[in-house]
């Protein structure tokens, strides 16, 4: 039994990781293709697939953007946090998201395109593939 126990405490430690706290799948360079924006009038969409805009999430917590002006962020470094927030009050559940520069944005990954969002404001909605 006491084996038993120890194999179970030594199974359950080792499925913890560094990785439960930080994901690291937003880790490297990001093009930007698309930018959406809802409004009144409907859905807006900008094509970004002809630019070469890229956000680069570097390990260290810095994003750097270059290429271009977008709806997002200008060219320059920038702080950045990626892991489970409060979208909204402390009340709110806790989520995957992004903060860049403490303003927040909702994650998503789905197959190959990352999209960052701030439509939960009115704001855009910033679409990637991985460079």
């Amino acid at each position: 039994m006491k084996q038993f126990l120890i194999i179970l405490i030594t199974l359950m430690l080792s499925s913890c990781s560094k990785n439960d706290e930080m994901p690291d799948q937003i880790i490297g360079k990001w093009k930007l293709i698309q930018v959406q924006i809802f409004g009144f009038g409907g859905l807006y969409s900008e094509d970004y697939s002809n630019k070469n805009i890229v956000y680069e999430f570097q390990s260290n917590g810095v994003l750097i953007v270059s290429g271009g002006k977008n709806e997002g962020y200008s060219p320059g470094k920038y702080n950045y946090f990626f892991g489970q927030d409060h979208l909204g009050g402390s009340n709110d559940p806790k989520i995957l998201l992004v903060k860049i520069n403490d303003s927040k944005w909702t994650y998503g990954l789905k197959e190959s395109k990352m999209t960052l969002g701030k439509s939960y404001v009115d704001g855009p909605n910033l679409i990637f593939t991985r460079k």
